[in-house]
């Protein structure tokens, strides 16, 4: 068996990115079961959502410290090249907080949550048997997310809920309706009815609240509301301030100062280097 190389990269537009502080295992690195995922579409569409997944789907409680790397993660990048199959996603955080990439997601849409593949992508968090998640897991899922949404443009926003002013715990309407005017982090069981409350559960969204993202009521429209604002402010043309920031939001804010054309600043990005 040959030497596995441990790296901090990931794949995006078909070269590796250094990650500071993030220990990931790709296909291009080896070991022989580590592969590219065999369901996908080529991507056509702008890249706009991350998916927040847990593999079991059920809701566990937060552990402290961090776990043990898991033959779990292996079992689940076997699954994703198991062509009688048809589920992939893009990412593996394992209980170690290592991740296993089996994809560029800019080169290709892994088939993780419906209607909404083919403008997102999906990462999976390794429960426990109990459906249990690390704290350190959670921090590195946090990091994954930080340097995803800086190499590919996506706003640091997450789904929430100003009746409960918590995570959004039940399925966006926007989403059901294909998404195309949602733009940031959602978690499975906001896009579908077949996932309770545990895909991928609170801690996630708390996670990313805690670490600045933006908290919108998708439902109520407030990202919509929030954004025409801004780039009205940008100065964009006014059949352009739609509140959905794509690509010529993006290159407004690049202009006016913003690193990665992001609205919200992360530590990552004074050290990631695309």
């Amino acid at each position: 068996m040959g030497t596995i190389t441990i790296s901090m990269a990931l794949i995006i537009n078909g070269k590796k990115v250094e990650v500071p502080g993030l220990t990931t295992k790709s296909w291009l690195d080896g070991p022989s079961w580590l592969k590219e995922i065999t369901d996908f579409n080529p991507r056509a569409r702008w890249l706009r959502m991350i998916v927040m997944h847990t593999h079991k789907g059920v809701k566990g409680k937060v552990l402290p410290g961090i776990g043990k790397a898991s033959s779990t993660a292996e079992s689940l990048a076997r699954y994703q090249t198991n062509t009688d199959r048809q589920v992939s996603w893009d990412f593996t955080i394992d209980r170690d907080g290592s991740v296993l990439v089996q994809n560029d997601p800019t080169k290709k849409y892994s088939w993780q949550a419906g209607n909404v593949n083919s403008i997102s992508l999906g990462f999976e968090l390794v429960q426990t048997d109990e459906g249990d998640v690390y704290e350190g897991q959670i921090e590195k899922a946090v990091l994954l997310i930080d340097a995803l949404t800086a190499l590919l443009g996506i706003q640091r926003q997450i789904a929430w809920s100003r009746k409960t002013n918590g995570p959004k715990v039940s399925v966006v309407k926007r989403l059901q309706e294909g998404g195309n005017n949602v733009v940031g982090i959602v978690g499975h069981r906001n896009q579908t009815t077949d996932r309770g409350p545990g895909d991928p559960g609170d801690a996630m969204y708390l996670a990313l609240q805690k670490a600045g993202y933006e908290c919108f009521d998708l439902d109520e429209g407030e990202d919509l509301k929030t954004w025409k604002g801004r780039q009205k402010a940008l100065g964009l043309p006014e059949a352009e301030c739609d509140g959905v920031p794509g690509p010529k939001t993006i290159e407004a804010l690049k202009t006016s100062g913003h690193k990665f054309g992001l609205f919200v600043k992360r530590p990552v990005d004074d050290v990631l280097v695309p």
